[in-house]
């Protein structure tokens, strides 16, 4: 059950005034409750409350931030903050939150890699956009009120933040730069004076970022989405300075393109964006090994001929093999209430090289639904190849806010009530194997399990155990679907007890 704490009032930059007195305040803790998934693991509740407007997420060090826009929660907040410290199994509200109890129109959590203050959470509201300092709850006005369509934004790794803005009264797309948190900006330079909807990729090598906005100029008919998406690589040459490259048209379908983004890596860059219109919307993407230089064909992801597929969100995965995540809702535009077999949130990979993506799979026990508020499924990624996935899902006939994680795909089964006599660690099965394989193990009393893995240098790419567990036998799968071939060595600690076993993957 919620309880409700004194809201704390904290002060803002002096000199600035936030109309109709929205503030930074203090917010109220969240419950959990986990299912059973049998594809990843259970869909944990973050929020028991249906968001009014969007969702972003993020990580700061080890804790994983979801930002909603709720109006339902039992405070004067309208923008809270939910995190987590254990890779999403549990969820508390943030300390603070923003009362401002209206639809957001657009959120961005963005991070920088200099200095304990470094997540921020960029967001507009009726043209005019706003930054909040998480850690320091720091709070201002970017730039002039009321000009602005859209933004996006995004931190080096130096702690600079770089924005980009669509000016509402004309087809411009301007850009500012940041390097004291967000308090002041640079004056800004023009991107282009005849584009619309900025959308950045996020820096994930070299401080460098994709950028994609409408040509303007290319628009078929009064649908600006009907226009060619144009693309061009940003690269920081000094902490608040970038030089752009590479303009180029990519996606030239004069069907409507209601979303798109870059996912970069290295020199490996997808587009991926939504082409048709409802009963026939599409996923498809474009690949780019020559850093935004030019692209390939369209390619299908997501394409499945009776249902519309959309509202997606893709990210970069790194460990001993890099690559790119995407998550999506397929709608099946059937009557009446969503249910796990007519909607569903998906999942499917590409690695950095590879010129596809993986067959969707469905991840979700409680369906995603359509909604005009606009909650975009997010993603956030998670150490040694893992990801977690956020969506608005049903509780029978309510609407909640769901996490769900990848790695959760290795289940611990109990072999049987028995009391082993000693501590063992079998061999894998199949071995070598392609890419599942099933490690057994005993363990004759109480006490924390460590089960890991680790590459032929010996650098550890996945805790399959860390936990508090009873004497028994059991058995867990690993999916090294997202590893490239090699010796692995898996380690099992308990109580003193430790051995090691070699493995082999073959793709």
């Amino acid at each position: 059950m919620n309880k409700i704490l004194t809201i704390i009032f904290v002060l803002f930059i002096s000199g600035f005034a936030f109309p109709q007195q929205y503030s930074v305040q203090t917010a109220i803790p969240s419950g959990n409750i986990s299912q059973t998934n049998p594809s990843w693991g259970g869909d944990v509740q973050v929020s028991a409350y249906e968001p009014i407007g969007p969702i972003a997420t993020s990580k700061l060090g080890s804790t994983i931030y979801i930002a909603l826009n709720d109006t339902l929660v039992t405070n004067n907040l309208g923008i809270i903050l939910y995190k987590s410290t254990n890779n999403g199994a549990n969820w508390t509200m943030h300390t603070s939150g923003i009362n401002l109890r209206d639809k957001i129109d657009r959120f961005v959590l963005t991070r920088t890699g200099a200095g304990p203050d470094s997540l921020y959470l960029f967001f507009m509201y009726q043209n005019t956009i706003y930054k909040w300092n998480v850690v320091n709850n720091s709070f201002n006005q970017v730039l002039t009120a009321g000009l602005y369509r859209t933004f996006d934004v995004a931190g080096s790794s130096t702690g600079a933040l770089y924005l980009f803005l669509d000016v509402l009264a004309s087809n411009s797309i301007p850009r500012c730069s940041s390097v004291d948190g967000g308090t002041t900006w640079s004056a800004t330079s023009t991107v282009t004076s005849a584009g619309a909807i900025p959308r950045i990729s996020q820096m994930m090598d070299g401080d460098s970022v994709i950028l994609n906005y409408y040509n303007t100029g290319t628009i078929v008919g009064t649908d600006t989405s009907t226009a060619i998406i144009r693309s061009a690589r940003y690269r920081q040459t000094a902490n608040g300075t970038m030089s752009s490259a590479n303009f180029v048209d990519v996606a030239t379908e004069t069907t409507p393109k209601t979303e798109y983004k870059s996912v970069k890596f290295n020199g490996n860059v997808w587009l991926i964006y939504t082409t048709g219109t409802t009963g026939s919307i599409n996923i498809v993407g474009r690949k780019s090994d020559t850093y935004g230089v030019s692209y390939g064909s369209p390619v299908n992801i997501a394409s499945n001929p009776n249902v519309d597929e959309y509202w997606f969100d893709a990210n970069v995965y790194m460990g001993t093999s890099n690559g790119f995540d995407l998550i999506l809702y397929s709608d099946s535009l059937q009557t009446g209430q969503p249910t796990n077999g007519t909607d569903k949130l998906m999942y499917c990979y590409s690695n950095a090289t590879a010129t596809t993506f993986s067959n969707p799979v469905a991840i979700s026990e409680h369906s995603p639904g359509w909604s005009a508020r606009g909650y975009i499924p997010a993603i956030v990624e998670l150490p040694s190849l893992d990801l977690g996935a956020v969506w608005v899902g049903m509780d029978a006939s309510v609407k909640k806010v769901y996490f769900d994680r990848y790695s959760l795909v290795s289940k611990i089964r109990n072999e049987n009530n028995l009391t082993p006599q000693k501590y063992v660690l079998e061999q894998n099965y199949p071995n070598p194997f392609n890419p599942v394989t099933n490690i057994k193990f005993s363990i004759p009393k109480n006490g924390f399990v460590s089960l890991k893995v680790y590459d032929i240098m010996g650098k550890e790419v996945e805790t399959l155990i860390s936990k508090e567990m009873t004497t028994g036998s059991y058995h867990v799968d690993w999916n090294a679907v997202k590893y490239s071939s090699g010796i692995y060595f898996y380690k099992l600690e308990s109580n003193g007890f430790t051995d090691t076993k070699k493995m082999i993957l073959v793709k």
